[in-house]
């Protein structure tokens, strides 16, 4: 059980018979569309905004970040494979970035941190460490653009999460 009212209600495939293509057209229309492009997000203020192109099978490329994983850096993203964590939790990107967790649940849910990534530009990691969920944000100066939102999966990285959050938090508390 989560304490954390944005991260809750999971949407799983058994929702859907086990129908991936039901399934993948509920996240995208009905979240990804609705949801998170045609509704604006901030955080800190600033406007959120999602690589939109190439797109492949008519979605944004940000779709693909938002909900599946590369274990192949060089297939087309429509070809990647799903990630079930990942879309599980897609509805949880809009409420997690633009909510006062502290007031929202009465406790800081993630910590948010920044670090320069190697193309030099900040980016902004909000991590909430109970649901090994990470937010990345990039700062583009004038928005921020949204990079990826993922279920940590394997351990050393979430250990590597936990000691980085930890490092660079400066009372930076959501």
């Amino acid at each position: 059980m989560t304490t954390c009212k944005t991260c809750e209600n999971l949407i799983e495939l058994e929702e859907f018979n086990g129908y991936f293509k039901s399934y993948d057209e509920y996240l995208y229309n009905e979240i990804f569309i609705k949801q998170i492009l045609n509704n604006n997000i901030y955080f800190d203020n600033k406007l959120v905004m999602l690589k939109k192109f190439p797109k492949e099978c008519n979605k944004e490329q940000a779709y693909f970040h938002l909900t599946t994983i590369a274990t192949d850096k060089s297939i087309p993203w429509s070809e990647r494979e799903p990630d079930f964590r990942r879309c599980e939790r897609l509805h949880w990107v809009k409420p997690s970035i633009e909510n006062n967790h502290i007031e929202l649940c009465g406790l800081p849910c993630f910590v948010y941190y920044i670090e320069i990534h190697k193309n030099g530009k900040p980016r902004i990691h909000l991590f909430n460490e109970k649901e090994r969920y990470l937010i990345i944000l990039e700062d583009r100066r004038d928005y921020l653009l949204l990079i990826t939102a993922f279920y940590i999966h394997e351990d050393y990285y979430f250990k590597k999460t936990i000691k980085r959050s930890r490092k660079n938090t400066k009372y930076n508390f959501i």
